[in-house]
């Protein structure tokens, strides 16, 4: 708050009291009052209302200078209100009430989208559990009738039920906290897993894994299960089609234990690997040929991040990719 500002807002008061002043100087003149007592009466005054006004200017500001402090110092600009509890001018106490009623409103409108939102995504998680069960029905009727058509379709459904994962997993991002158990995991264990689920389009594709000796690591199964999948899946997807292999391997260094996931297809251009973490970004790749949704990377890294992993990425046109995914070796904690 700037002297000059108060000042301009205080115009309309000091232009009448300036009046009043005058007035009562012609008074004591008209009432022949002693010179010097004028002379004293005067200052008086004015030093009385400088005073006043010198007051009521530096409480004010005083206040917003707190309120502005503290409103800077907040992530959360809305909890003022819990700092700032009193004011000592009347209308900065009606700007409190104000904020306060403002405040309030606000809490109940988020509360009622908050609401909102938890019922859509139990909804959503009701659906997928549900879905799975006439996808189960599909899979095993194809089986039983197994032939070529069958079998593509049998590759479709299960495409169907990735998605219908990658559903689930998204739902549940936001609260990896509560539904997770850190505990030492074998990653040649998750991957043969994964790899036997994958198993009808590697040898569709005629795609060749290598694994080398893998460690293990400190993480929730079910989690990394799903973090690797994608990034396996990605691998397939977006093989050339010709001598396809995907090279998983290891390196564990002092503070923590690296998986490495490579492949050589067809890579990622180098001025877009900085953002194929973002939500949504599907790349040139994605955009000419894959109908990628850009949710799978975006995924990987905000699961990793929750469970205190962290994930890279580098690549080379038309030669390779790599993801890497670091597991420290302390005791994890959740973020």
């Amino acid at each position: 708050m700037k002297l000059i500002n108060y000042i301009k807002n205080k115009y309309i008061s000091i232009f009448f009291n300036i009046i009043i002043y005058i007035l009562i100087m012609l008074l004591l003149i008209i009432f022949n009052v002693n010179f010097y007592l004028i002379i004293i009466i005067s200052l008086l005054l004015l030093c009385t209302y400088i005073l006043n006004l010198s007051f009521d200017f530096i409480k004010r500001k005083l206040f917003y200078h707190n309120f502005s402090k503290h409103l800077n110092n907040l992530d959360q600009k809305y909890l003022i209100t819990e700092i700032i509890k009193e004011c000592n001018f009347i209308d900065g106490q009606i700007f409190l009430e104000y904020l306060y009623d403002i405040n309030k409103s606000m809490h109940e409108n988020v509360n009622k989208y908050k609401l909102n939102k938890n019922e859509f995504k139990e909804y959503i998680e009701l659906w997928c559990h549900e879905i799975k069960t006439p996808i189960a029905t599909s899979k095993l009727i194809i089986e039983n009738n197994s032939n070529d058509i069958t079998n593509s379709i049998l590759e479709e459904v299960e495409a169907i039920d990735k998605f219908v994962e990658q559903v689930l997993f998204y739902s549940r991002s936001n609260t990896v906290e509560k539904d997770y158990i850190i505990a030492v995991t074998d990653l040649k264990k998750v991957i043969e897993n994964i790899i036997r689920e994958n198993k009808k389009v590697l040898i569709r594709k005629k795609i060749k894994i290598e694994i080398n000796e893998l460690p293990t690591v400190k993480t929730d199964i079910k989690w990394i299960h799903f973090i690797i999948n994608q990034i396996i899946s990605n691998s397939i997807k977006y093989g050339k089609g010709n001598n396809d292999c995907i090279k998983i391997y290891s390196k564990i260094n002092k503070n923590n234990t690296m998986l490495m996931i490579e492949d050589n297809g067809i890579g990622i251009e180098e001025n877009e690997i900085a953002k194929v973490f973002d939500k949504g970004f599907t790349g040139s790749n994605g955009r000419k040929k894959y109908n990628s949704t850009g949710i799978g990377l975006y995924l990987c890294k905000k699961l990793c991040l929750k469970l205190g992993h962290d994930i890279y990425i580098s690549s080379k046109i038309n030669e390779k990719t790599i993801i890497t995914i670091i597991f420290p070796n302390n005791d994890l904690t959740m973020k």
